[in-house]
């Protein structure tokens, strides 16, 4: 999620236009007991935008017609994930029907107050280190087979090594060599073993609210699950290297239980050179952007974080 209509590279197209004026009118017509409610734009993201309704709610709508899958989706499997984690995921308390003003559903969930974990420095974002690393370990439990599966998270690395490899080709010529000794000591590694388990999907900075109010003792939380899905904990954990600096990256690993240099170690490494990767090409304003080319530094260019299997 960005905090702002995106011009930056790589944000989709919206296939529907929305504004404040069309969510009064939604509201009118299938909410009217929120109708009174004051409407504020809050953000755009990739599938969807959102606007605050009042103090404690927001609605989000997607986009495009993706954001409508990924919409029922989680409705389809947030409550499940609560159920068996005891984690306090905010859940649709609403769902919109299409009109013929506007084509896709659209939910109205209960709103997580802070700030986008993306609009603070790396320095900043190394405070919640810890609570970050638990919550994931929380919500990483065994879920049955028959949960939501991904092309693209989760999976086996060696089912992305054709497409990672290509894009290990574009990065500057300096970079090609340490980023494939990382990249092919990740896919060498050990594949995860056992029941798949839930994952958040994309974790990023973005999609992580911190909350500093005193008067909360939580501070930090996960939004948008869009990308909910299960398999490989690596997948999510790849996103400590977006998240933090390269010693609280450390910590956070001893806080979630991922061993140095073991397969599940190798495999974080090589999902925090896809996601580096994935965002260091947007926009040079884009937050997403300034942090995958930070963290595409962190991974290629620090003597200790470059290490393969303490070579």
């Amino acid at each position: 999620m960005t905090t702002s209509p995106s011009t930056s590279t790589g944000m989709p197209p919206a296939e529907v236009e929305i504004d404040a004026e069309l969510v009064k009118q939604l509201l009118a017509s299938q909410a009217p007991h929120w109708a009174n409610q004051e409407i504020a734009y809050l953000a755009t993201g990739w599938d969807n935008e959102v606007y605050r309704l009042g103090a404690e709610l927001v609605v989000r709508l997607p986009r495009r017609e993706l954001g409508e899958a990924i919409g029922h989706k989680e409705r389809r499997w947030l409550p499940q994930l609560v159920a068996e984690t005891g984690l306090p995921i905010a859940l649709p308390v609403f769902v919109g029907q299409p009109v013929p003003q506007y084509p896709f559903t659209f939910s109205i969930c209960p709103y997580v107050p802070g700030r986008s974990a993306a609009t603070v420095d790396r320095a900043m974002r190394d405070g919640y280190a810890a609570e970050f690393a638990q919550f994931l370990h929380r919500l990483h439990q065994p879920a049955g087979a028959s949960g939501p599966h991904s092309e693209f998270r989760g999976v086996p690395l060696a089912a992305l090594d054709k497409k990672t490899r290509t894009q290990i080709s574009a990065l500057d010529p300096t970079l090609h060599e340490p980023a494939l000794a990382l990249w092919e000591d990740a896919v060498a590694a050990a594949p995860h073993e056992g029941a798949p388990l839930w994952l958040h999907g994309d974790p990023h900075p973005h999609n992580t609210i911190v909350n500093d109010s005193a008067n909360d003792d939580a501070t930090v939380s996960l939004v948008d699950f869009g990308d909910l899905c299960i398999g490989d904990p690596a997948s999510d954990l790849g996103m400590f290297w977006m998240h933090f600096s390269p010693e609280t990256i450390s910590e956070a690993f001893d806080q979630y239980g991922a061993e140095p240099r073991s397969s599940l170690w190798r495999r974080i490494r090589g999902w925090g050179l896809r996601y580096a990767m994935l965002t260091a090409g947007l926009g040079p304003d884009d937050l997403l952007g300034v942090i995958g080319r930070e963290t595409l530094g962190i991974l290629l260019t620090d003597s200790d974080s470059a290490a393969i299997d303490g070579s």
